[in-house]
């Protein structure tokens, strides 16, 4: 029998939408047990510029998001303004600006995340991170698509996936579905993928990040000062100034040339900031984090280990300089701040859970030949490095069913021109 799991509430007016096509469709909690309790998977039909959701004429790309643990509005804000695409309000998390010339998106919440699929309390007492692993992992996640496509395509109308990041768990997971809808055509796009080398992977991405801070000082050698100051100002609103180390993210985050810029102009903006900016930039309580994201990463990423515990390691084998941003000093933060959480995240880094099952690698590249599979890389990516991808991805080449590509951009470069480009070539082949 299935735990029972603390839930958040979730918000039922998100599905009235004058632009978007938005519900939920029931599911299982446990597929291996179909009379379980059922949860509802939020998902968003977003019309490709000039057309409507009831228009099937135009394709659709299914995004399999990222993470694990990000909801959809992390892609495109849940009260984005299309009457003003451009608007500050909308931020800089547009990231369908450029596939919705061509193709309608759909995308959904992954149950369990801080959205509206099952979003899990997990800061409540008793919680066990086995059970969180067993019941919301990709496997889940992969039937949670399938039921969602299902819903919403009609069957003479062509889609295709973009597993994006930790969606490539969800991917792989996807193509070993016997009665899950066939997309045209999968792109796995800077991308985890089963059976890594978890310690090359992991100092692989530590490596990247150490090159792309001094990429960034080179193009700014007065970046430590600005960093300073704006730990001067966090600290000046009770901000533990190391929380700084969240801008990580901004590593690389667009084509060579241009991130750092816009690094440097985002720091100089927020150095600006009130304190009610820098606290919701910076995660007073950033201890807290995403811990959902902690604990599938290990059966997913690290089967063996936790964030923690690598974050140890690959500090020790690769340090860093005092001023360079440090993806590490966050994941050393994971759990602090509540006590059940704490407890929650001790207890799986003394006894990590079980690997999330996957088919063999021989059985996935049969399962592969029943496909169009597109392995995208890409430049400056510092959280799949593209030589640590290509090692990745070579074990599941199979000629004339797998190509690639690589893209400038870094991590979410699928999302940018180039990508969109890469797509329409792709899907018209």
């Amino acid at each position: 029998m299935a735990p029972s799991f603390p839930y958040k509430p979730i918000k039922s007016k998100l599905v009235e939408h004058p632009i978007e096509k938005r519900g939920w469709v029931t599911v299982p909690l446990a597929y291996s047990k179909p009379e379980s309790e059922k949860i509802q998977i939020f998902y968003r039909l977003i019309p490709a510029y000039g057309s409507s959701t009831s228009d099937t004429s135009k394709p659709v790309a299914v995004v399999f998001n990222g993470g694990p643990g990000i909801p959809s509005h992390v892609y495109r804000p849940l009260q984005f303004n299309y009457e003003n695409p451009e608007s500050e309000e909308n931020g800089s998390s547009d990231r369908f600006k450029f596939i919705l010339k061509t193709h309608h998106v759909l995308i959904a919440d992954q149950r369990g995340t801080d959205g509206q699929s099952a979003p899990l309390d997990l800061s409540a007492q008793g919680l066990h991170a086995h059970d969180v692993a067993q019941y919301f992992s990709s496997d889940s996640q992969a039937r949670d698509y399938a039921a969602v496509i299902k819903s919403l395509i009609p069957t003479h109308q062509p889609f295709f996936i973009i597993a994006q990041s930790y969606g490539g768990m969800v991917g792989m997971q996807y193509l070993c579905l016997d009665a899950a809808p066939k997309p045209s055509a999968i792109f796995f796009t800077c991308s985890a993928l089963p059976y890594e080398d978890v310690i090359e992977a992991m100092l692989g991405r530590r490596q990247e990040q150490f090159n792309l801070n001094q990429s960034l000082k080179k193009a700014y050698p007065q970046i430590e000062e600005i960093l300073d100051i704006l730990r001067h100002r966090l600290k000046q609103f009770g901000i533990h100034p190391n929380n700084i180390n969240a801008l990580y993210s901004w590593l690389g985050k667009s084509e060579a040339g241009k991130w750092e810029a816009a690094f440097v102009e985002h720091a100089q903006k927020l150095i600006q900031s009130n304190q009610e900016t820098l606290e919701k930039e910076f995660q007073s309580e950033i201890g807290v984090g995403n811990v959902l994201n902690y604990i599938l990463s290990s059966p997913n990423f690290t089967p063996g280990y936790t964030d923690r515990t690598l974050a140890q390691l690959t500090s020790e084998r690769i340090p860093f300089e005092p001023w360079m941003l440090d993806e590490n000093w966050i994941l050393l933060q994971i759990g602090q701040g509540n006590v059940n959480t704490e407890q929650l995240i001790s207890e799986m880094d003394q006894l990590p859970p079980p690997p999330t099952p996957f088919l063999s690698e021989q059985a996935l590249r049969e399962r592969i030949t029943q496909h169009k599979v597109i392995f995208v890389s890409a430049d400056n990516d510092a959280y799949v490095p593209a030589e640590t991808y290509k090692k990745a991805y070579k074990k599941f080449l199979v000629e004339g069913h797998t190509f690639t590509e690589h893209l400038p951009g870094g991590h979410h470069a699928i999302f940018l021109e180039a990508g969109h480009r890469a797509i329409l070539e792709w899907t018209k082949a």
